[in-house]
């Protein structure tokens, strides 16, 4: 450990890290948790009028921050925060489990459309197993899979999960994920750590079920874990059909086995059967987010130890990180006042990282100890696009038409005409401006020039620059596709005086 801390040193001293500009791609996101009300709805109890306004605010400060990417909570224990004919409402929404909005909104609507206006991103966050979180929290919904099939569940203590080893359990989760593949325009299908329970070890819960379904296998830890294996490959496989374009991500703990960084840790292989290393070989995901909720130099589970490692694995999907900023950036953390900083440099000086998610969105919106502001003006300071996925597809837009610009004393205007569809159908989903003085090398991989990111609803921008006599700027817009490919360019130049 003495010998990784001050390699780290070098590392920090030598400027490996002194990156002097973030990337122009980068998967940016945080977590908006809706379980328990840790990020939205704040009040279960509250107005749909003031849910709706708290999660515009919600949005409109993760953009300022420069976030990209919003994983949105829609199925925390078998409910749905989206109008489903499958799950009921969840409790956390409005208070009963089953009982809609009213005056009636779809929260996964709204959020999908906040977010694309702003430019950014929304993945679609399920719970895959967990049935009830707390038993006797609540009273549960008719409908929910509690009381219509309670023969589906295992229970430990006071939590309840779906059997991962029934098909018709496997069935019903693809069942509630494929529903809003079709119904709804996210961007991906994200999924986190619960597989089978972090405490207590499931133990002979599901022997029955093992007994008559093991098929080949004689081992029933290999037999949880493939059939865990079997669904997100089958989930992946739907999105191909369906929605190619959407992405499928999951969200592991951080650590696998102890023996691949030299950890000494809780081991998510063995108790939540969780085995990203198959999802990769199998690419059965498009990205995988690992959990690295700990310091750089934790004693057990170094952040600086387990990022190379990951980073090493992952070279066939793409890599973000999840950070716990919600820990690190509060005040009563103890902790290096710099951790989450020096992890967001360590993440861009490994090759192959490309990016992070931040849990939850709660510390960035509520600014825990800076740390918006530290996003804002440092880190996040100019706009980034999420990384291409070649796998996915690659063909870029046609660039905007008839590109104008005028300015006068309040700032510049924009206008332009949106391509016609490219080759593969695709218009504009977005629209990337950029802004150069005479003085600047036009180069569009440097995001200092990089004004903003826009929905492609829109066709015109106004950039509030002040004029100065004689000044002459070029303009470019290109188009983004939901992939965020890129168009060429439309240029256009303007002398301002005032």
């Amino acid at each position: 450990m003495k010998k990784l801390i001050l390699f780290l040193l070098v590392l920090f001293s030598s400027g490996v890290f002194a990156q002097t500009l973030p990337p122009k791609r980068e998967f940016r996101g945080a977590w908006v948790a809706t379980v328990a009300n840790i990020d939205w709805p704040s009040n279960k109890n509250a107005t749909p009028g003031e849910q709706i306004s708290e999660l515009v605010s919600i949005m409109d400060k993760l953009k300022a921050a420069g976030v990209n990417a919003v994983i949105f909570q829609i199925r925390t224990e078998c409910d749905a925060l989206y109008q489903s004919s499958i799950e009921p409402w969840s409790y956390w929404l409005t208070g009963a489990q089953g009982k809609a909005p009213e005056p009636f909104f779809d929260p996964l609507q709204f959020a999908i459309s906040e977010a694309h206006i702003r430019g950014m991103e929304l993945h679609a966050w399920f719970n895959p197993y967990r049935a009830v979180k707390t038993v006797g929290e609540y009273k549960a919904a008719a409908n929910h899979v509690s009381q219509l099939h309670p023969e589906w569940l295992l229970t430990f203590k006071d939590y309840t999960m779906l059997d991962p080893g029934l098909p018709e359990v496997k069935n019903y989760v693809l069942s509630v994920v494929s529903d809003v593949l079709r119904r709804y325009d996210v961007d991906g299908i994200h999924f986190d750590d619960y597989f089978y329970p972090y405490g207590p070890k499931v133990s002979n819960e599901d022997s029955v079920t093992f007994a008559r379904y093991h098929g080949s296998f004689t081992n029933i830890d290999d037999w949880r874990r493939n059939n865990i294996n079997d669904l997100m490959a089958k989930i992946y496989d739907t999105i191909k059909v369906v929605k190619p374009k959407v992405k499928f991500g999951i969200s592991p703990f951080g650590i696998v086995e102890n023996k691949y960084a030299g950890t000494n840790a809780f081991e998510s292989y063995h108790i939540l059967y969780c085995d990203p290393l198959t999802w990769i070989k199998n690419k059965s995901v498009d990205y995988v987010n690992p959990q690295l909720y700990w310091e750089m130099d934790h004693a057990k589970a170094g952040y600086a130890k387990l990022l190379p490692w990951w980073a090493s694995v992952s070279k066939d999907v793409h890599l973000y990180i999840g950070q716990y900023s919600s820990q690190m950036a509060s005040h009563r953390y103890k902790g290096k006042k710099t951790e989450l900083e020096d992890q967001i440099k360590l993440n861009r000086a490994t090759e192959n990282v490309q990016g992070e998610v931040f849990f939850s969105s709660k510390s960035i919106t509520e600014n825990f100890s800076g740390f918006m502001d530290s996003l804002k003006n440092n880190y996040y300071k100019y706009p980034a696009f999420p990384p291409i996925m070649p796998w996915k597809e690659t063909v870029p837009p046609l660039a905007p038409q008839n590109l104008s610009v005028k300015g006068d004393t309040t700032g510049v205007t924009l206008e332009w005409t949106a391509p016609v569809a490219a080759s593969d159908g695709e218009s504009a989903s977005y629209y990337a401006i950029y802004r150069f003085s005479d003085k600047d090398e036009i180069n569009l991989d440097d995001p200092r020039f990089l004004l903003e990111v826009i929905s492609a609803k829109k066709t015109t921008y106004k950039d509030k620059i002040k004029p100065a006599d004689g000044s002459k700027y070029t303009y470019i817009v290109t188009a983004l596709d939901r992939l965020f490919n890129e168009s060429e360019k439309s240029t256009t130049t303007l002398r301002l005086s005032k």
